[in-house]
């Protein structure tokens, strides 16, 4: 048999009463096609802007054939009819009312030609020859008696008494167009694994959850249908942005969304606010061709020093306005300068921390004001660096519900202090959360140095699974001395290194996480809701909470 992606259907689709038409389509693909070919299902992509409207696309079916090429199929469902005279084509409902509809033909084609255009966009692709041809599906119609048309001949068009044996009409479509005359233009069993790559990919989110803390082994958690579908909504959208609480995964599909954004042949920024996290994804990108990833003062500083803006001359103390104005002030004035400097798509995480300024500038960077690439992604409830909601305007909003990094356990902690919209936790049950009394700061040094002796050397957790953090900045906390906490060297929150416990302030820790999380020093942050939910939800399986009384009520 075929296959045929996505297998199985989504639940969106099969309850979708408008889609019975393409579902009936979908069953005979995967019953009576051979399995030299690979079909995906509702296909959508972007196209990179040049002069006017970027050659997006979008269709019901592509098959692909690694000796044929590919054929795009358009799906047209119900009671189908065709006004030769005024060349229009429309359908009937059931109460018989006639609604017009799009020419089928000429959408396949179009679809055709985007799809190769966006093909050849990958570097793998540019010089090479893509047999392609286009069809139309109609699976409640038998076939008429007279042509529909002078570009729709009988080869290309499948009929309700055709789908038993689609696999016929499918081969006799491609030999339509040639495919089989011109093997050149076939795509080869590498080019239909690049296809399925920009079609349909997937990806896996490591959460690395301990069982009771001492296991080895890493779950791998897949991507809800929720996430798939954004992934899906996104190759049809070029402005959105995305909301979602801590846990929702909105840091990978970010990544994995500008890495596709760049394999695709966009010019493509992928950028936040807080440096470590942009190192953090620096490193998980692994030097993807395209890919540009840094924080926006990295940014602001990068292409501010290829045009020798005075600016950055300032030596000192920066002045208070620096990063909030001036930076991004330099960054417009280097655009000016480096007119060649564009990005085809920006991808922005933390959007909520991002100043008004800060968007113009962004704005700016993009090849195309109108038609280039712009997602953001936010969680209201982690504002720590702004008051106020600053997104750019006219951006539709798509919220993430699912809770899927943290513990049960550790979500109920945390939604206490989550004043955003839906947020389920759906990760195990996970360990009790630990409050350990510890009125003083002499006391609170004792305790986290007994906690840290516990983890890693009764429990045996490697160090660099836990991240031990401070209410305060950390310049001012009395944990460390000399770079260590005990018998326990220490690192700061944007390295990861071997047999070293990461120490850092919850602010400069967001976006990041570590299976282990101890919170410590937080008398001074418990007016603020936003930094206790952050610093809660960075522990993926097990948190700990070290402090007075006053702050363990707090949280509890």
């Amino acid at each position: 048999m075929a296959r045929i992606l996505p297998t199985p259907l989504p639940a969106r689709v099969i309850a979708d009463p408008g889609r019975a038409a393409e579902r009936k389509v979908y069953r005979a693909f995967s019953e009576s096609v051979g399995d030299r070919f690979t079909v995906f299902y509702s296909v959508s992509w972007l196209g990179r802007p040049g002069k006017g409207p970027p050659p997006d696309g979008e269709i019901d079916f592509v098959v692909a054939h690694p000796d044929w090429g590919l054929m795009v199929l358009e799906v047209k469902g119900g009671r189908i009819g065709h006004d030769g005279i005024k060349g229009r084509w429309y359908s009937k409902d059931r109460h018989g009312r006639v609604h017009p509809i799009d020419d089928p033909f000429d959408q396949a084609r179009s679809a055709k030609h985007a799809l190769i255009r966006k093909i050849k966009e990958t570097p793998v692709w540019k010089r090479r020859w893509i047999d392609a041809g286009h069809g139309v599906i109609f699976p409640d119609a038998g076939r008429p008696d007279n042509p529909l048309g002078t570009d729709s001949a009988e080869e290309v068009m499948a009929f309700t008494e055709d789908l038993a044996w689609l696999d016929d009409w499918i081969e006799s479509a491609f030999r339509f167009w040639g495919a089989d005359t011109a093997p050149e233009g076939g795509l080869g069993e590498q080019g239909v694994d690049l296809l399925e790559r920009l079609l349909a990919p997937t990806f896996e989110l490591r959460h690395p959850l301990r069982s009771e803390i001492d296991a080895d082994e890493a779950e791998i958690l897949r991507l809800t249908e929720e996430q798939f579908y954004l992934l899906d909504f996104l190759s049809r959208k070029r402005r959105l942005a995305v909301s979602g609480g801590a846990g929702t995964g909105k840091t990978m599909l970010a990544l994995e969304k500008a890495r596709r954004l760049a394999e695709e042949g966009f010019i493509t920024l992928l950028t936040c606010y807080n440096r470590p996290l942009a190192d953090y994804l620096a490193g998980r990108a692994g030097g993807v061709e395209n890919l540009t990833v840094m924080n926006f003062h990295q940014l602001c500083y990068d292409f501010a020093s290829r045009a020798e803006c005075p600016l950055l001359d300032a030596e000192g103390e920066p002045p208070p306005l620096y990063f909030e104005k001036e930076m991004p002030a330099a960054l417009v004035q280097a655009l000016e300068c480096l007119t060649d400097e564009r990005f085809d798509a920006i991808v922005v995480d933390e959007g909520q921390d991002f100043a008004e300024e800060w968007w113009t500038a962004l704005q700016l960077a993009l090849s195309d004001p109108d038609y280039s690439i712009l997602y953001v992604f936010f969680d209201d409830n982690q504002r720590l660096y702004r008051s106020e909601n600053t997104l750019p305007g006219g951006l539709d909003v798509f919220p993430l519900t699912r809770n899927l990094r943290n513990t049960k356990e550790i979500h109920r902690i945390a939604a206490k202090f989550y004043e955003g919209g839906e947020l389920k936790g759906e990760g195990p049950e996970g360990r009790p959360v630990e409050y350990v009394l510890a009125g003083d700061p002499v006391a609170v040094g004792k305790a986290t140095r007994r906690v840290l002796h516990r983890l890693i050397r009764e429990e045996h957790i490697v160090p660099e699974d836990i991240a031990v953090l401070t209410g305060r900045s950390r310049e001012s906390s009395s944990l460390v001395k000399n770079e260590t906490i005990g018998a326990f060297e220490v690192c700061c929150g944007r390295e990861r290194e071997r047999g070293k416990v990461v120490f850092d302030s919850i602010r400069r820790f967001k976006g990041l996480e570590r299976p282990v999380v101890v919170l410590v020093e937080l008398e001074g942050v418990l007016e603020s809701l936003e930094t206790l939910y952050v610093g809660i939800s960075r522990a993926q399986a097990h948190l700990m909470v070290i402090g007075s009384r006053e702050v363990l009520e707090a949280l509890k």
